[in-house]
């Protein structure tokens, strides 16, 4: 999972595996850690309902997807699903993870994961 915030969005990016997961009910969750302690959480579960909760306590982000919002993640035409929480206007994304169109540096020694197979017309967008 690939997890990017700004002041009122978060965007996480799943690989195939993780999708499986979520489908499962198995979920799935990473946490940035400090010192060898989670300093925060995202968790991604499959409910009835999508929604975005925090809690506080254990400084966890809890995103549940509708299996509507699930089942757009499983089509093979679809990137992500693009989601808002009413109380807060906070957006959260759930999207695909796709090959990256741009080279990284060498210096950034990020892994190489699994992606998924990019939908049509998909690398020749982000090149332009």
């Amino acid at each position: 999972m690939k997890i990017r915030w700004t002041k009122d969005s978060i965007r996480v990016r799943i690989t195939p595996s993780e999708l499986d997961a979520i489908e499962s009910g198995e979920g799935i969750k990473d946490a940035f850690m400090v010192h060898g302690m989670p300093f925060w959480t995202v968790v991604v579960t499959q409910s009835h309902y999508s929604s975005l909760t925090f809690n506080k306590e254990n400084a966890a982000v809890l995103i549940k997807l509708s299996r509507e919002d699930k089942d757009t993640l499983l089509d093979p035409t679809a990137e992500g699903v693009y989601l808002q929480d009413a109380a807060t206007d906070i957006r959260y994304y759930i999207e695909k993870d796709f090959p990256c169109a741009h080279p990284r540096a060498i210096e950034s020694s990020e892994p190489v994961t699994e992606t998924f197979e990019p939908p049509a017309g998909f690398l020749e967008r982000k090149m332009d």
